[in-house]
């Protein structure tokens, strides 16, 4: 009887750790999320220290605020804007591109994930 219930046990564990899994998104703190933004950003983009500070500033000012999820896209596009205003125009273009590669890749997230 307790190995059923030690085996039950370990197999509802499992059970919840696959989801888990599967999301490769730790949870991270606002601020690790922004680190980690600046960092991607500065590989692609090789931004100076003043625009890792003006971005950091940005995402700063954009996790402060609570928006309603029918805010948050107007919300997330401006910060978009924001970040564009800070980068040269070579950098635009590389940063255009990113965002238009990122939002590929949720596309294609988002058409596997309703094919389960």
């Amino acid at each position: 009887m307790n190995k059923f219930i030690l085996a039950t046990l370990i197999a509802a564990s499992m059970i919840q750790a696959i989801p888990a899994q599967e999301n490769n998104h730790p949870h991270m703190t606002p601020q690790q999320r922004t680190e980690q933004r600046i960092q991607k950003l500065d590989e692609k983009l090789s931004l100076t220290d003043n625009q890792k500070t003006q971005i950091r500033n940005l995402y700063a000012d954009f996790y402060k605020q609570k928006y309603p999820q029918d805010k948050r896209k107007e919300a997330m596009e401006k910060l978009i804007t924001d970040i564009t205003a800070t980068l040269t125009a070579d950098q635009q273009v590389l940063y255009k591109q990113l965002l238009e590669e990122a939002a590929a890749e949720r596309r294609k997230h988002k058409a596997t994930q309703n094919e389960k």
